[in-house]
């Protein structure tokens, strides 16, 4: 049936009786509604069909499109609902980040990582948000090595929307240089007991959800996922020897104790196992194991004109590495333990004020070993580093700001303090915008602030000084036909007393002599720089004909070292980046969509020289990139309705033309300055297909 303008629609001459309406479209949830039918007067239902794989929830969002700015001069915020995410996750990998990384303006070259770079910002300058705790800790990947892989520890088919702020935008949840990445879980269905179920050729997943209590005040929810994209790849490339596998689940739990009160619990754990197969440096990896956890409550009080928020959580992680005798590489743990309080309010004539309070208390302890071949056969430990660490963060946080039909302005500060450091960060911004007619202007200022983690840098080395930035950003946007929209946004970050890793291997520039690397990472506050850059983003958001977006960014990022005098591109610098998304609705319940992303790619970080196929020792840095990267991903859809369930099959392609993507690896410099070893293949052609059940 096709609905009138009003989503009306009727059935004519339906003889009296009980009947059951189903109503099934791809992309949005599987609604089954009983229906008593009278022989005198008509009857009524309301069908409420939400987007993606949640439950219907009744919410008030004023926003005029899915992918649309919602504050006031942010002019780089994308926001993907759970179709989109859906969508753009990809069926192999199940991971919600890897949808992030096809959003206008995020670039990456590496197919193992989940992590992406905004603007040329390292992702430990991202600020990762789940449900209101600010956490880097639930990936899967491996900790106390930096080439690996990574995954997000959670399932896509719980999320509710993901949102990604990039330039000045308020600092509400933390402390960090670069963009807010948010995800927020959905609740479960209030309205009956559902199980959502997919397994395909590279993973397996669950979600079941119900009401809680018999007057369905409450609802839960739990998702358990395992994926075997390590299997599949070692069977389709033996010669990619490094894979990564993770088993977890999320839970969450919400009631509402009054009308005005609620409560929330949310509960998250994973485990990740990386192997490599033919390793056979004596400090290569073998195989190495990680598991992560979150707790979190929260209770919400909302009044006439404001909303309060306090949440506690808990944060932990711990790694074990071993090595190719199977001794222990690495071994530690992360903790943390956090207060929050945000209140927002209302003042009047468009007016509102936000404000938060945060005390947060981070524990860690970690052990790295070096070890060399002993006499007789066998290792032994050539050096070891043990860090301990215990800080305690207080901060604050106020913004006030006055939306109007026409624009808006929103201005705030932070300002944290962190027992290990010894200097406060303030970090104010001011956003601003303003429409005339189809085209609407935005500006935004600002400064952050960033406490390293402990991890990097050690006790040993003293109190360190926040990392700092300060960004501008000036962008327009244009409403074309049909719902499109073209957006232009400049940028610029300005970047000082950012960490960079120190004792390198490289050669000496006065002696031509090797110098190497130091055992275990050690890094420095000796970097300064600027990033700049413009991104240009077509975009069409819609519930017909074609949809999505081609964005295109032109940066650079360069940085300078005040102790050594060198200047250099920095490690995550890429000067052109192309992210398109198509997707068409063919029917109801059959839709096609495409994926490509492109890159002119990242330096080889380090002193080498020559190109990527035959790389020497050098004496300067991030001198030979990796060559461009490209890789279009298909994915088609096509669901099945029956009485009481819906399937839907799906097929997808990761990298369909097969081409040899390159990344960078851990190697080895030989005696004579030639390497092996720091250049690996990424993910080849993968088919996928599997199945999806709802009842």
């Amino acid at each position: 049936f096709i609905t009138a303008k009003d989503g009306r629609f009727e059935f004519t001459g339906v003889a009296p009786g009980t009947y059951t309406l189903t109503v099934s479209r791809i992309g949005y949830i599987f609604v089954r509604r009983g229906v008593q039918v009278g022989a005198d007067a008509p009857s009524h239902l309301t069908v409420p069909l939400a987007e993606g794989t949640g439950a219907y929830q009744e919410t008030v969002n004023v926003t005029a499109e899915t992918l649309a700015p919602t504050l006031p001069g942010v002019s780089s915020q994308m926001e993907l609902g759970s179709a989109g995410l859906a969508d753009l996750r990809g069926v192999v990998a199940d991971d919600p980040m890897r949808a992030m990384q096809a959003l206008p303006g995020v670039a990456t070259g590496d197919d193992f990582q989940a992590e992406f770079s905004v603007r040329g910002s390292a992702f430990r300058h991202v600020g990762v948000v789940i449900d209101g705790t600010a956490t880097p800790m639930l990936m899967h990947s491996v900790r106390g090595r930096q080439d690996t892989g990574s995954i997000a520890m959670i399932n896509t088919d719980v999320l509710s929307r993901a949102s990604l702020l990039g330039g000045p935008h308020p600092q509400r949840h933390g402390d960090w240089l670069g963009a807010t990445l948010e995800f927020d879980l959905r609740e479960g269905s209030r309205d009956r007991n559902g199980f959502r179920g997919a397994v395909s050729g590279t993973s397996a997943s669950a979600v079941f959800e119900g009401p809680l209590g018999p007057d369905k005040r409450g609802s839960w929810l739990v998702s358990m996922r395992k994926s075997y994209i390590d299997w599949l790849i070692r069977k389709l490339e033996p010669e990619i020897d490094s894979t990564i596998g993770f088993g977890d689940a999320q839970a969450k739990v919400a009631y509402d104790v009054t009308s005005r009160q609620q409560v929330q619990v949310l509960l998250i754990g994973g485990r990740a196992t990386y192997r490599e197969l033919q390793t056979s440096f004596t400090n290569g990896v073998l195989k190495a194991t990680s598991k992560s956890g979150l707790v979190s409550a929260a209770w919400r009080y909302a009044g006439d004109r404001f909303v309060v928020t306090t949440r506690v959580s808990f944060v932990g992680s711990d790694f074990d590495n071993r090595g190719v005798v199977f001794q222990q590489l690495g071994r530690g743990y992360t903790q943390a333990v956090t207060l929050r309080l945000d209140v927002t309010a209302t003042l009047g004539r468009g007016w509102g004020f936000d404000a938060g309070a945060t005390r947060e208390r981070f524990g860690m302890n970690q052990i790295l070993r070096d070890f060399t071949t002993a006499v007789g056969g066998g290792v032994r430990v050539r050096n070891a580093r043990e860090l301990n660490a215990r800080t305690t963060l207080l901060a604050g946080w106020a913004q006030v700001g006055k939306r109007g039909a026409t624009g808006g302005v929103l201005a705030g500060v932070r300002i944290a303090d962190r027992t290990l450091g010894s200097a406060s960060a303030i970090s104010p911004w001011v956003l601003g915008e303003r429409a005339f007619g189809p085209l609407t202007l935005r500006a935004g200022a600002g400064r952050s602030a960033q406490y390293p983690d402990p991890a990097l840098f050690g006790v040993e080395s003293g109190p360190v000084l926040p990392e700092r930035a300060t960004s501008v950003d000036i962008g327009a946007e244009y409403q074309l036909p049909a719902g499109a929209r073209l957006l232009v946004t400049g940028f610029r970050r300005r970047e000082t007393r950012i960490l960079r890793l120190a004792g390198e291997n490289r050669l000496d520039p006065i002696l031509g002599t090797r110098v190497v690397e130091f055992p275990f990472p050690l890094f420095t506050p000796s970097l300064e720089g600027t990033s700049r850059g413009v991104d240009v983003t077509l975009l069409r958001r819609g519930t017909s004909g074609l949809t999505g977006w081609v964005a295109y960014t032109w940066a650079h990022t360069r940085h300078h070292d005040t102790q050594t005098g060198e200047t250099f591109d920095a490690d995550l610098d890429q000067r052109h980046t192309l992210n398109v998304f198509a997707e068409q609705r063919l029917s109801y319940r059959f839709t096609v969509s495409a994926k490509l992303r492109m890159g002119s790619n990242m330096p080889i970080i380090g002193y080498f020289a020559g190109t990527p196929e035959a790389l020497r020792l050098s004496k300067t840095r991030n001198e030979v990139r990796l060559p461009y990267y490209a890789r279009l991903d298909l994915r088609a859809n096509r669901t099945f309705t029956f009485d009481r369930r819906r399937l839907t099959l799906f097929i997808e392609v990761m990298n369909l033309a097969g081409r040899r993507n390159y990344g960078q690896a851990d190697g080895s410099v030989r005696s004579n300055f030639e390497t092996s070893g720091f250049v690996e293949r990424l993910i080849p052609f993968v088919p996928s297909m599997g199945i999806l059940i709802e009842f």
